[in-house]
């Protein structure tokens, strides 16, 4: 059976066009491409678009063009991050790793190479003074037009009476002969390999200047967050602290310079190209005109001081270009990537989760206790009461490293994360269950914060005001006299309004243990928490005053960092939020972050 990651489902067979990383199986007597026996594991691409598994055939989703740049970053990112992932995330930014950054932003081996050849001029010299040689063709020509006689031009003639102008005593006066033309020949091997180099290095400044523009990118809304005046303080300090793992201010303002230094000479150098190959030689040679394999040796491209450049440059582009993996190796290759991913996410999620559980796999809350755990590809956020056995999924976490948005129905509280490459900034955090995931997103802790942040808060929601019934008779009295419970005579439960100090439920609880009411000690004890946890401001830490709303909601507003929470209850709705009291501030997520929203369940 196939396991559809998205959805959690089973299917006996696969549709015809499949996403890439979607399904998976433990094990099958299937052969992938004819190149893979056995086949198991996730069913991703092997470099092309058909999927054979024996004799049925099936096709991979192909990405959208025009993105291989973003992606080609995102996989090294994702690669270098996933490597160094440990128990320790105080040291490890899930933001763009320094090397990345440093490495890119350097000129390589061969563009400082051919920067060296086009300063000196040797490319514009070939293009101008090209070597070439003569081809002589034979063509029958008027005899105005000859300069030179063909080989066998008087047999040619002597058979050829049409050719003739007219016929006398003393031989033939002819109109037409066999004759050889001389012509310049610019097709020569040598010419053939600068063509095609410039073909080569054009590509490659195409793709390394989509690269850099993409660093480029991501350096400047760093250094916008830095200097911004509207963003929220705690928000800037939270990513400026996630990005200082990877670098400081000064670092990333020099890295900004050197990166936008390496630009402008590398599109100084496109340019160049760009020019050569509109004018001069390169018109001149065929584009049929391929070279195949490495650069032959010759006497020109030995000894001439200007073509002896050309196979210099030709080896060290090849050297630096990414080998082609065979398709069993791509398949590893992109098998590791996606369980490189699923490890990015957990550690995204464990900086989300860091007041909890402090960089842990687990950790306390509100009477509970919180659980991050990875189950195969997947990672699962679950909680359980101190006092029970039972466990709760909070959050199912799916992390699909394919660009395309797939339509499906999507349970309570599952998510998928996706990295949304070629795709605009996204100003809410998520949309349909489906997030944001990557290295290049500086809000990616943000937004899995908020989700985190709504889930826990809906969780201690649904309890609030809830009665905890089946209260013995004789604690009612007891009961009657704390100002914190309502007291429903009628229906023996209490509810919890306010704050009770620990000598009154110490008290309570003792007199329910007593009188046979354990389940109900239980209860109390973990509304107890969660109205504590309540009063903790989820923005500064401090402690504040809830005050209760008749008939289940409440109110607070924190001194501090003026944070307000509302919740209210009509009928079977509930409301929720949290909201800043200043003035004249912006509330959006990209201004706030996690720290403002609101929600209905």
């Amino acid at each position: 059976m196939w396991h559809d990651r998205l959805t959690g489902r089973q299917h006996a067979h696969l549709p015809q066009r499949i996403d890439h990383g979607r399904y998976s199986i433990e094990a099958s007597p299937l052969t992938l491409n004819g190149h893979t026996p056995n086949f198991f594991g996730l069913l991703v691409s092997d470099g092309g678009a058909n999927c054979r598994l024996d004799d049925t055939l099936h096709n991979f989703i192909q990405p959208p063009p025009g993105h291989e740049e973003e992606t080609r970053l995102l996989e090294e990112a994702i690669t270098t991050i996933g490597a160094a992932v440990d128990d320790d995330i105080s040291v490890l930014s899930p933001l763009m790793p320094a090397a990345i950054v440093d490495n890119q932003s350097l000129l390589l081996p061969f563009e400082r190479a051919l920067l060296e050849v086009i300063q000196k001029g040797h490319l514009q010299h070939i293009s101008q003074r090209p070597r070439l040689d003569l081809r002589y063709d034979d063509e029958v020509a008027d005899v105005a037009r000859v300069r030179r006689l063909a080989k066998g031009a008087l047999v040619h003639l002597a058979s050829h009476s049409e050719c003739w102008q007219r016929q006398t005593l003393g031989g033939v006066v002819p109109k037409q002969i066999l004759a050889q033309f001389s012509e310049d020949d610019f097709n020569i091997y040598e010419n053939r390999v600068y063509a095609r180099l410039l073909d080569k290095i054009e590509r490659h400044l195409y793709h390394r200047l989509r690269t850099l523009r993409s660093l480029q990118s991501t350096l400047a809304q760093a250094l916008d967050f830095y200097q911004s005046q509207e963003v929220n303080y705690r928000l800037r300090n939270a990513i400026c602290q996630l990005w200082g793992m990877t670098y400081d201010e000064d670092a990333t303002d020099g890295a900004s310079r050197q990166l936008n230094a390496t630009l402008a000479t590398l599109e100084q150098i496109f340019r160049i190209i760009s020019g050569l190959r509109q004018s001069g030689l390169y018109l001149r040679v065929s584009r049929t005109a391929q070279v195949t394999g490495g650069v032959h040796m010759t006497n020109i491209l030995s000894h001439d001081p200007h073509y002896g450049h050309l196979p210099l440059l030709w080896a060290q582009l090849a050297d630096g270009a990414q080998p082609e993996n065979l398709p069993q190796q791509r398949l590893r290759v992109n098998q590791s990537l996606a369980a490189a991913y699923s490890s990015y996410a957990g550690l995204v999620l464990r900086h989300a989760l860091q007041p909890w559980l402090h960089g842990k796999s687990e950790g306390s809350w509100a009477g509970r206790t919180l659980r991050l755990r990875q189950q195969g590809m997947e990672w699962l956020l679950s909680c359980d009461s101190n006092d029970s056995a039972s466990e709760e999924t909070l959050l199912s976490l799916v992390p699909f490293l394919n660009h395309q948005q797939v339509a499906v129905d999507l349970p309570e509280n599952r998510y998928i994360a996706w990295p949304c490459v070629g795709h605009l900034q996204q100003a809410l955090p998520d949309k349909e269950g489906w997030i944001r995931l990557s290295p290049l997103d500086m809000y990616c802790v943000e937004r899995f914060g908020l989700l985190i942040d709504k889930i826990l808060s809906r969780e201690l929601l649904r309890n609030f005001a809830r009665p905890v019934i089946r209260i013995p008779r004789c604690v009612l009295p007891l009961a009657t006299k704390l100002s914190s419970l309502t007291v429903d005579q009628q229906l023996n439960q209490i509810t919890l309004h306010g704050d009770l100090t620990k000598a009154e439920l110490e008290q309570l609880t003792s007199h329910l243990i007593n009188n046979n009411a354990s389940t109900q000690a239980e209860e109390i004890t973990l509304r107890y928490r969660e109205w504590r946890a309540l009063q903790q401001c989820p923005v500064c830490d401090h402690t504040t005053e809830l005050v209760y709303q008749y008939p289940g909601g409440f109110k607070t507003l924190c001194k501090n960092c003026n944070t307000a929470r509302y919740f209210s209850q009509h009928e079977n709705a509930h409301f929720f939020e949290q909201t800043r009291t200043v003035e004249r501030e912006s509330k959006t997520f990209l201004a706030q972050g996690r720290r403002v929203f609101n929600f209905q369940f």
